[in-house]
């Protein structure tokens, strides 16, 4: 009998999460393993389609540990028991929230993509955490992405920074990498910063901060959903990736620009140092912050490193006088892709992993009871989101009300 799981994911998905689920299937199948790709809407979190019948006794969930809850009260058809369930989570802070905590210890193991994951996680569960990496895949060359179509001339130095704005710009931090490439590049027509996003429409943090250079020359604002074609022809034309993020649970795109021998300037902290060193790209000094002033949309009191802006600066100064002596770092990157983060070697760690979960007695790894708890907790997390939604609303009708009466009383004075 063949090995196979059961993969739970956003397959059909247009961003980080989705693609480094299909990288992972695809890893496991290039090493053997069937794999029953069972996909949901990320707007909705409800099932869209499953190529095949899910009946392998592995079950591994790629969602994102805030939406798991929401995920299994949506979805609490699951056949979670008498398997082996498995949970794939990235997260970029130290900290961890007890409700997280909670929820993750229900399930037999944790997967995450890097060591930065595994230290984070090792202090909060008892359960196995495994690293495996997302694996890396080249395409053939490409003129999906066509200069002429954004008024890059021929022969500029291309730089690029890419992220999708409801990351949140306090962790993807792009107006430092605009800005150190202003210090750098501000009077340099021969060279152009390209900074590509998607979703910029629905983050007005990331409406200012890219509104404020729209009238620069050499800076190119890109808010377009690409295709993965389109997005490794952008990588493949450029000549250096600038990241310099708070943090990063993995930094795919990172990855995906030393694959094709780019120079790469990122933070030196958090998952991009499971590829990134000192002798294969440019990592730039920190120091450490907690967020702050968040408007809900991530936790208060993360930690989160703060790139020194004018290290980055003398970086990219330095790749811009040596720019044709930068031959070994640009092929140590692409070795180091190469040898440790392709399809075949992380699939083969897979493989290796797999096959010893599916000699285990499943019914002995995940008990009826907390088969049961998923789902019990997801539904009271529901719940009480929807309690604090109408306690909220409801104080907003009363404070309305409120108001127009002092309006009116004052009115009357």
């Amino acid at each position: 009998m063949s090995l196979s799981v059961n993969y739970h994911g956003f397959f059909d998905g247009n961003f980080g999460i989705a693609e480094a689920t299909r990288l992972n299937a695809a890893a496991m199948e290039n090493a053997g393993i069937k794999v029953n790709r069972i996909s949901y809407s990320s707007d909705t979190l409800e099932k869209s389609k499953s190529d095949t019948p899910s009946d392998a006794l592995i079950n591994i969930f790629h969602i994102n540990s805030n939406v798991t809850h929401e995920f299994f009260s949506k979805n609490q058809d699951i056949n979670l028991a008498g398997h082996y369930n498995i949970v794939y989570w990235a997260w970029e802070f130290p900290e961890v929230s007890d409700k997280t905590v909670e929820f993750l210890n229900i399930f037999d193991e944790l997967w995450v993509p890097s060591d930065f994951c595994v230290n984070i996680f090792t202090k909060y569960t008892g359960i196995p955490v495994m690293r495996f990496s997302h694996p890396i895949q080249k395409l053939a060359p490409s003129d999906e992405f066509n200069f002429e179509e954004y008024n890059i001339k021929p022969g500029s130095k291309v730089y690029i920074t890419i992220f999708d704005s409801l990351s949140t710009t306090i962790r993807k931090n792009p107006e430092a990498t605009i800005e150190a490439f202003i210090n750098v590049f501000k009077d340099d027509p021969e060279s152009v910063l390209i900074v590509k996003t998607h979703n910029l429409d629905r983050s007005k943090d990331a409406q200012k901060v890219v509104e404020k250079y729209a009238g620069i020359s050499n800076i190119i604002i890109i808010d377009e959903h690409f295709s993965k074609e389109k997005l490794h022809s952008l990588i493949q034309k450029s000549d250096v990736l600038i990241s310099l993020h708070g943090s990063e649970g993995f930094g795919l795109t990172m990855a995906e620009a030393m694959s094709y021998g780019k120079i790469v300037v990122g933070t030196g902290y958090s998952g991009n140092l499971d590829f990134m060193n000192v002798n294969n790209s440019f990592l730039v000094q920190y120091s450490f912050i907690k967020t702050s002033n968040t408007k809900g949309l991530i936790a208060e009191g993360l930690t989160l490193a703060k790139p020194d802006l004018q290290d980055a600066t003398q970086k990219l100064l330095y790749i811009k006088n040596n720019f044709g002596s930068l031959h070994a770092v640009k092929e140590s990157a692409e070795a180091q892709i190469r040898d440790h983060f392709s399809l075949e070697s992380i699939g083969n760690l897979l493989q290796i992993r797999l096959s010893f979960i599916d000699q285990m007695d499943k019914k002995e790894s995940s008990t009826e009871n907390s088969v049961g708890n998923v789902f019990y907790l997801a539904e009271i997390d529901r719940l009480s989101g929807r309690v604090n939604y109408l306690e909220k609303t409801l104080y907003n009708k009363i404070r309305k009300k409120v108001n127009i009466f002092l309006k009116k009383v004052k009115g009357k004075k």
